[in-house]
């Protein structure tokens, strides 16, 4: 027996959940035949999760532990077939909306959720990978979306794309089929969506600024009371933007509704989703205020039309090279510069009060503006506000202000102390920290740039997916999606084909042998060719082999075993069908 550490939070946990977790498969068997009451797979603990969940828990995505937590789970998987085939131990969800393959998302599985993704095992029902036809290295290969595809409520897309604090998030968007599904409906239909957006928001800014530029003069009432061709024409850019903000309030209010369960990740990946709607806001108050006839919406407008064109940078994740530049510039903001600003800005409000007590400045605003001041009077004045403070010494950060000794200030050595003092620490230590690590920053995301791009990307392409205004319209499947039926169409699953190419098998010696295909059944569609090989791999007689005896056996290519080519994926008592 190899049992692996365990954190069981909850008192009272599942005995089967226990067995299992702690590697003891005959303790498992014996939970489940136990004449006088067996345990059932479905039971589920304070939390609702099965044993399923809990062995995804316990996995930590090295090679020894992968092994013996995949052996326990297809052991639990035959056996619940075994025992009720109508029952779907995967389909559970637990409290939080999890099925065992998304909580593996949620925690960042990776080894483990490829195995699930990839899974080919005897049992047809079982597996969700099956081969439809093979030539020398290539291959086209068909993938259960159950629990994947974005069609489902709460699917492995969704948890990975709105939750930021899932680790190695980068590295499952890579994993197949998640990578070419992605791919697939940017190509088909999302592409076409978010270009036309990208038009939209364009137009919408283009007439925003011709609107905001073209305001009225001062002489002139804001809503004009003459017809005029361009009073009506600017009337006309103040009711389209007035629209737009509508439009963008609306739809920022559904998205931020949609992404209620990780309001967390919205400063991470979704800092634009938040300028959204702060420019839908700007844009309704500025409205609200020009058609009162109130100066004083050009404030707001100032900073709707601001947050715009800096809103346009959401639509360079469509195109790869500038995309990743913008990734780079967002980690280094987001980490780097907000880390830095917190400090700074205690710094400086810090100094700034501390020089104002020390100096006795006050506000001369009482004095007689039309007399000079004196000497001492100006050598007072330096630090005669907080507000003034302040901007003196952010000044000073960039190089701006002027070093100089004021004697007639009190406490003239003290204040020049504290202000060299405070270029040291600003100037001289955090700028150039900052610039060190801005430095490290772009050097580790270079490095993985393009899977964080293709994580903002996936993240844009659900966003497009899922946005109100294209609801009505349904995402036809096309031929790359298949409808698969096992059991006399009592189970109906969807899958997806990908075409890929076996690298590994370009070194070997390999006989082709082609069948002709009809396409009418999976049965034929899966088994259109084999490839036979000297080097070919042997598949395990017994699936469930006990854990303890599991590390003396040969360790396999896939984490739940090797399947042999000869070894056909469909039996003659499953009869499934194509549509």
């Amino acid at each position: 027996m190899q049992p692996w550490p365990i954190v069981l939070s909850l008192p009272g946990e599942l005995p089967l959940s226990l067995a299992a977790c702690t590697n003891q498969p005959e303790m498992v068997m014996y939970l489940l035949d136990n004449p006088h009451q067996k345990a059932r797979l479905t039971e589920q603990d304070s939390m609702g999760n099965t044993v399923l969940h809990a062995l995804v828990m316990v996995a930590n995505d090295t090679e020894k532990n992968t092994r013996l937590v995949v052996n326990m789970y297809n052991m639990i998987l035959m056996k619940g077939v075994e025992i009720d085939r109508s029952c779907k131990l995967e389909a559970i969800k637990n409290k939080k909306q999890l099925t065992p393959l998304t909580l593996a998302v949620k925690t960042g599985k990776v080894k483990m959720l490829k195995y699930m993704l990839t899974r080919k095992m005897k049992d047809p029902n079982l597996s969700r990978k099956f081969i439809e036809w093979t030539y020398g290295p290539l291959q086209t290969s068909v993938y259960d979306m159950t629990s994947i595809d974005s069609r489902e409520e709460n699917s492995a897309l969704e948890v990975l794309a709105y939750n930021s604090d899932i680790p190695n998030r980068t590295k499952i968007v890579g994993l197949e089929p998640l990578n070419k599904l992605l791919q697939h409906k940017w190509e088909s239909f999302i592409k076409k969506r978010f270009y036309f957006s990208l038009f939209l928001h364009l137009t919408f800014m283009v007439i925003f600024t011709a609107t905001a530029y073209h305001w009225p003069p001062k002489d002139e009432p804001l809503v004009p009371t003459t017809v005029t061709f361009w009073n009506l024409l600017r009337l006309l850019g103040a009711v389209i933007v007035l629209i737009g903000g509508i439009y963008l309030f609306i739809a920022q209010i559904v998205q931020f509704w949609r992404r209620r369960r990780s309001l967390k990740s919205l400063a991470m990946d979704s800092c634009f989703d938040i300028f959204l709607f702060l420019q839908a806001i700007n844009i309704l108050a500025s409205s609200m205020m020009f058609f009162a006839n109130k100066a004083n919406y050009v404030v707001p407008m100032v900073f709707a039309l601001l947050l715009g064109w800096v809103n346009l940078l959401y639509y360079t994740r469509g195109f790869q090279q500038i995309g990743i530049s913008i990734v780079m510039i967002q980690e280094a903001v987001l980490r780097d510069l907000f880390h830095f600003l917190i400090a700074y800005f205690v710094l400086l409000f810090g100094f700034a009060t501390a020089l104002v007590v020390l100096t006795g400045g006050t506000s001369h605003s009482a004095r007689n503006a039309s007399l000079p001041l004196s000497d001492d009077l100006k050598d007072q004045a330096v630090y005669s506000g907080l507000f003034q403070t302040t901007l003196l010494l952010f000044k000073f950060t960039i190089g701006m202000g002027d070093l100089e000794y004021h004697e007639n200030l009190k406490h003239s050595y003290a204040t020049m102390l504290m202000v060299l003092l405070f270029v040291i620490v600003t100037y001289i230590l955090l700028l150039n920290m900052l610039i060190a690590l801005m430095s490290n920053t772009v050097t580790n995301v270079s490095e993985r740039s393009q899977s964080i791009w293709q994580l903002q990307r996936a993240i844009a392409i659900l966003e497009m997916e899922k946005k109100w205004i294209w609801c009505w319209k349904k995402n036809q499947r096309d031929t790359r999606f298949l409808l698969i039926s096992f059991e006399d169409n009592e189970d109906k699953r969807w899958f997806f084909r990908i075409e890929e190419v076996q690298c590994g098998n370009l070194t070997k010696k390999s006989i082709l042998r082609e069948e002709p295909m009809e396409t009418k059944t999976l049965e034929d569609s899966l088994a259109v060719s084999r490839i036979s090989s000297s080097g070919e791999e042997e598949e395990k007689k017994d699936e469930r082999v006990p854990l303890k005896d599991s590390g003396a056996q040969e360790e396999s290519s896939h984490p739940a075993g090797r399947l042999s080519e000869q070894t056909p994926l469909m039996t003659e008592e499953c009869q499934v069908q194509v549509s």
